[in-house]
This record gives C-alpha cells, structure tokens and sequence, in this order.
C-alpha cells in the first residue's frame, strides 16, 4: 500500500512535467527546436508575425508541422511539347521577408542597397505562374540579402536564417509535389552555419543551401569559410550548392557601403553578374571546388560573367590550375537558364565544352514577369546549338542527375 502511494505522486510529476514540456503550438515548437541551437528567435521584432505565418502556412492546409525529411515528387506534366519542366531558379519571397527587406540584395543598414523593390509573392501568384510555362516543379530559395539583412548583426542573422528555412520547409512539406527548397545559411558565422547546415539537410529536407556571391564582403573561398565547406562536404554523398548574386560591398569605417560605382544602372543587371564572376574566381583560386569533391554547384544565369573571366584569369597567373579547373567546370557544375542568357550568352559558356546535360532550367521568378520568361523560353527553343532533344533534356530531365535521390522522380 506504501509503494503504491508513493507510486501514484511520482507518476502524477512525471506526467506533468511532460505536458509543460510539450510545445503547445507550431510557433512554439519552432522556437524549442532553435533554442535547442542556442538561437534566440526574438532578437528579431516581427519574430512573433513571422512564427504566425510559418504556422498558417502549415494550418491553411491542414498539415502536420514535423522534423520529417520527407522526400519531394514531382507531378508529371506535359505542356508546349516539352514535358515535364523543371525549376530550378526561383524565390519565395512571403510578406514578412519583403517587409524586413524592401529592395532587393538591399539590408536594414543601408536601406536600397539593391535598387531594386521586392516584388510582391504568394504561393497561389506561384503556382498561376508555373501553369503559364508548364513547370511542375520548382526549387524555391530566397534571393540576396537573405540571411544577410542585419549587417554585422549576428544574432538576428541567425535567427533570420533558421526563419527563412522553416518557411521554406513549410512551403515544401504542403506542396510537396510543387515544391522543394535551398536553405539559407548564416555566413559569415561560420559555427552557427554548420550548425543551421545540419538542421536544414537533416531536418528540414532540404535539398541543398543556397549561398551569396559574398556574405558581409567575404566571398566564399575566403579561408574563414573553410571549416564550413568541411562540413558540408562531410555529410557524405553529393551536397548541392546553390549560389545567388547579391550586392557587393566594401567595409568602410566600421560601415558597409554598396560597391556599385554605376548608380544609374539598377545593381540587379549589372552587378549580379560581376558577383558570380567574383565569388566562383575566388572559390577557384582559393581551390575551394578542388578540395571538396562531394560538393556541386548551381551557377545562376549561365555563370554571369564568369565564363568570360576564366580564361583572362587562369591562363595568366593561375595557368597551374585551369585543366584541373575546367574538368571541374565540366563536371560539378550546373548552369541555370534564367534571364535572357539563350540569345546569345550561352554561346560564350559551351565554348568551354561545357556538357549540354549539365545546363538547367531556371526562370527567376517573381524578378522575372510571365512575358519576359516567356521570351526567355522561346529563346531556349529557339537556340539552333541544342538539338531537341537536347532542349528537353534541359527542360524535364538533366535535373535528375544532380539531384539524385535527393528527390523522387515520379
């Protein structure tokens, strides 16, 4: 009789405790699961806002939120002749994001540094815009600054990185015939980005990471990054690295000034372009891409201007590097279609023998509206330097090969 009463309070404790742990709602347990990475969610204002609308996500469609990574399918879907297509550039760009960033590549601090408004976006204005091309899947991330919108500030980095990343799996995990996802990473909190690295792969589901061309200055073959690229490249099997353009700056004065010398010129055509140039030099010279072999690359926009710096640079003072380089370009890298790159553009990249099945779809959406795209489109279809065979394979099935198991291919 005595164990027993002693039994009965001792269960009535242990049963308690366990309801107060219990998260009693899906804001809250996303906050659990970032305390749990010693990340402080509130040191952002609209934190509370942005929880509501990670969770309405989940609760307009009637979804469990879980740590599930489930994988994605993509619905067969045959329009223009062309099959099943595939979107491998395209941004997510919800209220509260474009609320804390207005201007696109732009940051708190310094307000337009980007120059170019956010556009409005919504999952429904997604999907109407799929529709009009016949993409049935698309890889959504968030465009520049992403995490990077608190210069200098690196606890609202991140915790914006671990928002992002719950929006974008919410996205995924409701639409997951539709959509799939690039994380953003905290760069250049080096730490803390392995530590969101892990939990976006292995938690979140999440297809790969989307980098900027730099983060706070820094562009990615700086040796403070290197313990970072051990990390990715040691989860095992392919890592898939997805690079975005964003503003380039220069610290002055304990400031950061965006380094656009052409203010006339909106940062967006421009400057982007320089960016990838920069930052896949610098991950070439630095040998970042020859040390970590797991991991493979999304170029936007065929590589911007890199292509035509690769021979300037490698040929001259790195002449030690470039078979190795190229074989590498050749290989483990992948060049997205998106903006008007198949006019003439992409002429200047094949001349690398660059392999026609390492070249993907992409559009840039919402930065680029349906005319525009739809032009872009044509221009692919229109390009007398791939069969068409070759164009469909762009299109509906090259995906396949860098993403692997990472998706199912129904």
């Amino acid at each position: 009789m005595k164990a027993k009463s002693l039994f009965i309070p001792v269960f009535i404790a242990i049963a308690a405790s366990l309801v107060q742990a219990a998260p009693a709602s899906i804001e809250d347990s996303i906050a659990s699961h970032a305390s749990k990475d010693g990340i402080d969610l509130s040191v952002i204002d609209s934190a509370p806002t942005i929880l509501a609308a990670i969770a309405d996500t989940y609760r307009d469609k009637g979804v469990e939120y879980t740590q599930e990574n489930r994988r994605r399918s993509a619905k067969p879907i045959v329009r223009r002749g062309v099959g099943n297509i595939f979107d491998v550039h395209a941004h997510a760009m919800p209220d509260w994001y474009r609320a804390i960033t207005p201007f696109t590549g732009g940051n708190v601090a310094v307000g337009s540094g980007g120059g170019f408004p956010t556009p409005q976006w919504n999952v429904s204005a997604h999907m109407a815009f799929m529709d009009t091309i016949g993409i049935s899947h698309s890889v959504l991330g968030f465009t520049g600054p992403s995490a990077n919108a608190y210069l200098g500030d690196k606890a609202r980095t991140i915790a914006l990185a671990r928002l992002i990343n719950e929006q974008l799996a919410a996205f995924a995990r409701t639409y997951p015939d539709t959509f799939s996802f690039f994380a953003s990473i905290p760069l250049p909190y080096v730490e803390e980005s392995i530590t969101e690295l892990k939990y976006a792969v292995n938690e979140l589901g999440a297809v790969g990471i989307a980098l900027m061309s730099n983060h706070e200055g820094l562009y990615l073959g700086y040796d403070l990054f290197t313990p970072f690229w051990e990390a990715l490249d040691g989860l095992g099997g392919r890592q898939i690295v997805y690079v975005h353009p964003t503003t380039p700056y220069l610290k002055v004065n304990n400031q950061w000034i965006p380094a656009n010398p052409y203010f006339e010129m909106d940062q967006s055509r421009m400057e982007f372009y320089m960016e990838t140039a920069r930052t896949f030099m610098d991950l070439t010279v630095k040998q970042t891409i020859h040390n970590f072999t797991n991991t493979h690359f999304v170029l936007p926009h065929v590589g911007g201007a890199f292509p035509v710096m690769i021979d300037r640079v490698l040929k001259t003072v790195h002449t030690d590097l470039y078979e190795a380089s190229l074989e590498i370009y050749r290989t483990r890298f992948w060049w997205d279609s998106a903006s008007p790159t198949y006019f003439h553009q992409i002429g200047g990249l094949l001349a690398y023998d660059i392999p026609k099945g390492n070249l993907l779809y992409g559009t840039d959406f919402p930065f680029i509206n349906a005319a525009v795209t739809a032009a872009d489109f044509d221009s692919i279809m229109a390009y007398p330097g791939l069969t068409d065979e070759e164009k469909e394979d762009l299109l509906s099935r090259n995906y396949q090969q860098l993403f692997g198991d990472k998706l199912y291919f129904s």
